[in-house]
């Protein structure tokens, strides 16, 4: 049964949001800087001050990228240029680490856009719901050398989880979410949107969801008429449980105004487990969605890719293969880009392999019409603490983040087809 007074640690991984785009649309770019190049890296010194783990990869207009995460619980934020070599680093030090009753906590960033002025906009969550740590999650902005402009917490005096953000094409900032409900059963409503001027004031907060307490969005994206689509997940009672003991999800798609007054709204699943963690506009009138599903309550999670049109109505989708013998644990597509062809979709995921509790980090390519699959690669990056991070790369290949060698941070680059080439 669900407790709602415990310290909720756990694997933040899987529920990062998951904005990966070039510029403002997620389109892959043509620009080259020079230098096409494969490679897996590590940051330099990325270690030195503790576990590091990246949640978001932004490709920047001077070739260069720029990604944010945690380092050494705190939020951290780095710019490095087309061979992997670090420009520059900013761990957020005047954050405190949550301290309560059930030990440590951390605050990570989990998204990041690029601002007008040059900066850089973060949004931030935190792993601790419980009152006793007094932690939420935060929005920051930085200069373009990420120096701190300022920091700001979400309102109220309970725990907001910030998943991603982006700059609006007004200028100032929607950010999406989740925050901490007093019960399982509620109609407190707990996922979030909310709208920031540049100066970090909050012009609006909008909430969203059903009874149950884990509704929440992961990605975000403007729409051409100034409103916004965002998805998540949405949880439901099922014949065997209610939400007060334990929920199933479905995949959760909202269409707003600029006000955040719903227009539309689907949810798309079965009777068990579905989300949604990355949205794309695929410039066609179209969506691309990456998620997860599980159909049967005996088969394992598997990796899902869906196409829907802007009411949220499922085109086409993808549906990883079960595993021989059920031996999967919890597959998932975390991530999407737009390949510079406009014909080409990539997701980044894990898999898990056999009846292993390790996972490896996949790239999938799709079709955007049909949803079918092309190709796709593994990187044999095993490990439960693997990061995220995909973008589209200078040269047209594609850069994402893992982890391998004892969970050190690595930079993979690869080239259009994901083949690393050493």
């Amino acid at each position: 049964m669900k407790n709602k007074t415990t310290v909720k640690i756990g694997v933040y991984i899987g529920i990062l949001s998951m904005i990966w785009q070039c510029d403002d649309n997620n389109v892959g770019s043509t620009n080259n800087c020079g230098i096409e190049t494969t490679f897996i890296q590590e940051l330099d010194n990325i270690d030195s001050l503790g576990n590091a783990s990246s949640s978001d990869l932004k490709l920047m207009d001077d070739c260069s990228y720029v990604a944010v995460g945690h380092r050494s619980s705190r939020p951290w934020i780095t710019k490095f240029n087309e061979l992997g070599n670090e420009v520059w680093s900013t761990t957020f030090d005047e954050i405190p680490i949550p301290q309560g009753n059930y030990g440590s906590g951390l605050i990570y960033a989990t998204a990041v856009d690029k601002t007008n002025d040059g900066g850089y906009v973060i949004s931030c969550a935190t792993t601790v719901n419980h009152p006793s740590y007094n932690a939420t999650g935060r929005i920051i902005k930085v200069d373009s050398l990420g120096t701190t402009e300022w920091i700001r917490k979400f309102p109220g005096n309970r725990a907001h989880h910030g998943r991603d953000i982006i700059q609006t094409m007004e200028g100032d900032y929607i950010v999406v979410g989740g925050w901490f409900t007093t019960s399982a059963v509620t109609n407190e409503k707990s996922a979030f949107m909310a709208r920031y001027d540049v100066y970090g004031n909050l012009i609006w907060i909008e909430r969203y969801g059903g009874e149950c307490d884990e509704d929440e969005f992961y990605s975000v994206i403007q729409k051409s008429d100034g409103g916004f689509i965002a998805v998540g997940k949405f949880e439901h009672e099922s014949s065997e449980y209610n939400c007060d003991f334990y929920g199933y999800t479905d995949l959760w798609f909202i269409s707003t105004d600029s006000e955040g007054q719903v227009l539309e709204e689907s949810k798309t699943g079965e009777s068990y487990w579905e989300s949604a963690y990355d949205i794309i506009d695929l410039q066609d009138g179209t969506y691309g969605l990456a998620g997860k599903k599980r159909h049967q309550r005996q088969k394992p999670i598997n990796a899902w890719y869906i196409r829907m049109d802007g009411y949220g109505n499922v085109l086409s989708e993808w549906n990883e293969p079960d595993y021989v013998n059920n031996s999967g644990r919890g597959d998932a597509l975390y991530s999407l880009i737009l390949m510079p062809d406009r014909q080409t979709i990539v997701a980044m995921g894990s898999k898990y392999e056999g009846n292993s509790s390790n996972s490896s980090q996949y790239l999938w390519a799709f079709n955007t019409n049909s949803s079918d699959e092309i190709w796709n690669n593994n990187y044999n990056e095993f490990g439960r603490g693997f990061a995220l991070g995909l973008s589209n790369a200078h040269d047209g290949g594609i850069i994402f983040f893992g982890k391998k060698d004892n969970n050190r941070l690595k930079i993979m680059k690869t080239d259009e087809n994901g083949i690393v080439i050493f």
